[in-house]
């Protein structure tokens, strides 16, 4: 049997819970006179409250079975404030539903009930809000084993020099590479932009593979500015006993890495 004392510190410890579901519930307002719709006499209002009492069971044991060995913790701090505040709300509606079915003991053992039940579903239901999510572990992800090669973020500014007045000259003026004879080409490189371009290369070649004919080497031009232009020449040797056929010239204007930007190409016949 609780003596006296004691059984004046249990009810007053269920009458504080009973007040704090009030004010939860809406059955109380701080501040003003009290108002008890008789929770505890009315049947629906005790069904509502036994309903809660079970889902809140239900849930607890919900989170406790899908927790497994992979799950990752939640942040402490969290867990202990949902335990702490699980089982205030546990104790208080489970004194509340003690009381009202065996009196002041019921109150005691279903308050006793409702914390350890409250402070499981508020430690469980705090750990799963607060455990970072995981990958699934049968995910394929997809990697990149050797990086691609950078490509230049900037535009140059050879990209707006353009090829004009391409002009073949040669020694007996009939057109054609002769055996032993000494040839020129002579085009303009014109700045069509708004950028000064540097380094800019010249580039004169033969791109059909004929033997014996000989092109002079490529002379950088230092800078060329906006909207001005420089001429070029570059000189063709043909060497004795050339095959009599035709050759085809490219002229192309490049940058320093060898960068073609533009260019134009044209055929000339060879004699032997």
């Amino acid at each position: 049997m609780y003596k006296r004392s004691e059984y004046q510190v249990i009810m007053n410890r269920l009458k504080e819970q009973r007040k704090f579901i009030q004010v939860v519930m809406g059955t109380r307002q701080i501040g003003k006179p009290t108002v008890i719709k008789q929770v505890l006499k009315d049947s629906d209002m005790k069904k509502r409250i036994t309903t809660y009492f079970i889902g809140i069971l239900a849930l607890a044991m919900l989170c406790s079975g899908c927790s497994t060995n992979r799950m990752a913790a939640g942040d402490p701090g969290a867990v202990l404030a949902g335990a702490s505040i699980g089982g205030n709300v546990g104790g208080a509606i489970g004194g509340l539903i003690g009381e009202s079915n065996r009196g002041w003991r019921g109150g005691y053992r279903g308050s006793a009930i409702g914390t350890i039940v409250g402070t499981i579903a508020g430690a469980a239901i705090a750990n799963a809000a607060t455990a970072p999510k995981q990958t699934e572990e049968y995910s394929y992800r997809v990697e990149r084993t050797q990086p691609s090669r950078p490509q230049p973020q900037y535009s140059s500014a050879i990209e707006n020099l353009r090829i004009h007045n391409i002009r073949f000259i040669d020694a007996n003026r009939d057109h054609t590479i002769n055996s032993g004879e000494n040839c020129k080409v002579i085009f303009e490189i014109i700045n069509e932009g708004n950028r000064t371009a540097f380094n800019v290369v010249p580039v004169v070649a033969e791109i059909t593979g004929m033997k014996r004919i000989y092109i002079s080497p490529s002379v950088m031009i230092e800078q060329i500015k906006p909207h001005e232009g420089v001429k070029y020449t570059a000189s063709i040797n043909a060497g004795e006993r050339i095959k009599t056929g035709e050759v085809i010239i490219r002229v192309a204007v490049a940058d320093e890495n060898g960068q073609e930007y533009d260019w134009q190409e044209f055929s000339l016949p060879t004699q032997r």
